[in-house]
């Protein structure tokens, strides 16, 4: 440092390697010529000869003083560091209660229960998202809400078009109920329906099935099965207790089976070919439902495939009356003459590993599993539901379908499911 009395220049770093001695303030008054060297940083010298305070020089090299200059700089950085790890770390811990969130969804419109017992349909319940910060919160929502499924995670809009008013479905079966049941839905609306099986009385053995709309109450027909008969038989009717085929006023349809349940035949009205000569009175086919038999394999969801005639111009289907063997809807399909039929299939259920059953979103329609429930599909477009059939409680199944169905086909297809398959069960 350079003195105010141009005195020479020292240099510390000098010093440093020069026995270092003790200065007090009687040297500095037998002395007044002697240097008079200071620490860095102080700005003032005593040249007046007055007491000053003792300055010891620290006994260090340059280099090592520096060290010790830097010092307090690395503890400085190592407490930044530790401060630092210690917010990762609660950034961690916060990153894994934010992991163990779980969200939550409640009930909300027409979202339900769909199950499938044993090889069964489970609908899984549609919940409304809520996030959960607190572990003691969590821990009550989790008690109070059911459990979630990959499900849940598909589109939960009902795919179905808005349902026929009642009012306007009482409005067409005054005017022709028939033809209303035997006729196409019309277009963009839905059909809302529920089954009512009646297992009182003598019933209990063979149980009589009564179709209701779900809005209004209003009765539509009745199915019951023909007892001591080979195969499954059963007949569709408009009153709930007149069952014979030869009432014509009342005998709306049949369902007949194979030996195995393995295959069923929809009909109208009309009369064998074998046993009437008048062509324009032979019986018509409105379907054919398939069910895969599960014989040397294993069990599991019921797979079913539903043939329909084709709807044309002016709302009307295809018309099938087979005289032989290789006439029908099911001569057709095997020679793959697919023109004038339609083909369904039904929506195949997705296993859930957490509920450990077959689940299918019934979007709010269906309460209870049963191995009876389905959706039948068309396989080039799976979004589009045409009929959903699922239980509700031990007497009561809901029946949804649209065009173009009719409501006697969509009766008769569900029909098939109440009945025993010996191939399937």
């Amino acid at each position: 440092m350079k003195h105010n009395n141009d005195a020479e220049i020292i240099d510390f770093d000098e010093l440093d390697s020069q026995p270092v001695k003790k200065n007090n303030a009687r040297n500095f008054q037998d002395n007044d010529d002697e240097e008079i060297i200071h620490e860095p940083g102080m700005g003032y010298i005593n040249q007046q000869g007055q007491d000053l305070p003792q300055l010891e020089r620290p006994k260090t090299s340059a280099y090592q003083m520096q060290i010790q200059q830097r010092q307090p700089q690395q503890q400085q950085q190592q407490q930044q560091k530790i401060e630092s790890e210690d917010s990762v770390s609660d950034t961690d811990h916060k990153s894994v209660v934010d992991q163990s969130i779980v969200d939550f969804k409640s009930e909300i419109g027409d979202a339900g229960v769909e199950q499938e017992d044993m090889q069964q349909q489970v609908q899984p319940r549609v919940q409304e998202l809520q996030r959960v910060d607190d572990n003691d919160q969590q821990i009550q929502m989790q008690q109070q809400q059911p459990p979630l499924t990959a499900n849940s995670s598909h589109v939960t809009v009902n795919p179905f078009p808005p349902k026929m008013e009642p009012g306007i479905i009482q409005e067409l079966l005054e005017k022709d109920r028939r033809s209303f049941l035997t006729t196409p839905l019309m277009q963009n609306k839905t059909l809302q329906c529920y089954i009512k099986r009646d297992k009182s009385g003598l019933a209990r053995l063979y149980p009589v099935y009564h179709v209701f709309t779900t809005e209004g109450n209003i009765y539509l027909f009745s199915a019951k099965k023909v007892v001591m008969n080979t195969t499954s038989n059963y007949v569709i009717s408009m009153k709930k207790n007149e069952f014979s085929t030869r009432n014509r006023e009342t005998f709306l349809g049949k369902v007949r089976s194979n030996f195995l349940g393995t295959e069923f035949i929809l009909l109208d009205e009309g009369q064998n070919p074998k046993k009437c000569k008048d062509t324009s009175l032979i019986r018509t086919q409105l379907g054919v439902v398939y069910y895969e038999s599960h014989i040397m394999q294993n069990k599991g969801p019921r797979k079913m495939k539903v043939l329909l005639p084709k709807v044309g111009e002016l709302n009307i289907p295809k018309i099938f009356q087979p005289l032989h063997s290789n006439e029908g809807i099911q001569y057709d399909y095997q020679n793959k003459k697919l023109d004038y039929i339609e083909v369904l299939v039904n929506k195949p259920p997705r296993w859930d590993a957490k509920m450990k059953a077959h689940v299918l979103n019934f979007y709010g329609r269906v309460d209870q599993p049963s191995v009876k429930n389905f959706q039948l599909i068309n396989e080039n477009n799976p979004n589009n539901i045409f009929l959903q059939f699922g239980r509700v409680d031990d007497l009561n199944f809901n029946l949804d379908f649209c065009y173009p169905i009719t409501p006697l086909q969509a009766f008769q297809i569900c029909v098939t499911s109440f009945d025993f398959k010996f191939a399937c069960e």
